[in-house]
């Protein structure tokens, strides 16, 4: 496998990409991470999740100062405080989706841009600084940038995608596998609701607009469908060894699994 020496930036998916199945990152993939960022090398995490979540993992990870989140809705500077880029959803028709949601009994957590809120019962995890809202002025000035929707049934999930999908502005960027294999009796379902023209690739290219890198200079790794927008915009391409099928016909590598810590073991053979 040819040498990548010319690499400024590394896009690296979180969930079963940088962690294990347990949801840990492997010490291979933590001392790479560190020894590229010590040679100059930008290593920004990309996730769909908000801000909080992947906040924490690139700390763990000794990344950049540069997270990728809300499934590319925004690029957050943490070290500095602030989101470089952002691709807000209109309070408008966010308050009429909520509203809806009340009708149809569903919770849903706000992605906003710096922190997140969930509705009445729903929360998955408090970190520092979140909030509950009851309805959309509880959140003041922020800016609404994704919806987790969340509900108990295969049958309410049916109705949530039916429901998102009569707006125009709106696409679910996320799904539940559970959902997406037709399995009927989990316990939970939820999907990841965003701008229409949001996606991680979307996110990336914005990033490398910001800070002039071209796109053969930069490298990402995934293991999932929804990392397909974030190939598109990177000049090479790594799946992991877990990653789905359709995946993995799209990129130029293919790596050891999660649990192996693949996306280290890429990075010291063939970037440092």
């Amino acid at each position: 496998m040819e040498q990548l020496k010319n690499i400024k930036v590394i896009f690296i998916d979180i969930d079963r990409t940088l962690t294990n199945d347990n949801h840990k990152i492997p010490k291979l993939n933590i001392e790479a991470i560190k020894e590229a960022t010590q040679k100059g090398i930008l290593v920004v995490l990309c996730s769909g999740r908000g801000l909080a979540y992947a906040k924490e993992k690139s700390i763990e990870a000794f990344a950049s100062n540069y997270i990728i989140t809300n499934n590319g809705a925004q690029i957050y500077d943490y070290l500095n405080k602030k989101s470089i880029y952002e691709n807000k959803m209109s309070n408008e028709n966010v308050e009429k989706l909520l509203k809806d949601f009340e009708e149809m009994g569903i919770e849903c957590i706000l992605n906003t841009s710096s922190t997140r809120f969930g509705s009445k019962k729903l929360v998955r995890k408090i970190y520092e600084g979140e909030h509950f809202f009851y309805t959309l002025d509880d959140i003041g000035n922020e800016n609404v940038l994704q919806i987790v929707g969340e509900v108990n049934s295969f049958q309410d999930m049916d109705k949530m995608v039916r429901c998102v999908n009569k707006y125009d502005e709106f696409i679910i960027l996320n799904l539940s596998k559970a959902y997406l294999e037709n399995k009927r009796n989990e316990k939970n379902y939820y999907a990841d609701i965003n701008n229409r023209n949001t996606n991680k690739g979307q996110g990336i290219k914005k990033f490398l607009e910001i800070f002039n890198i071209n796109k053969d200079e930069a490298i990402c790794f995934g293991d999932y469908i929804n990392d397909i927008d974030m190939f598109n915009e990177c000049g090479h391409k790594v799946a992991m060894k877990n990653a789905s099928e359709e995946l993995k016909q799209k990129a130029n590598y293919i790596t050891l699994s999660n649990n192996e810590g693949g996306v280290g073991d890429f990075i010291k053979k063939y970037i440092l």
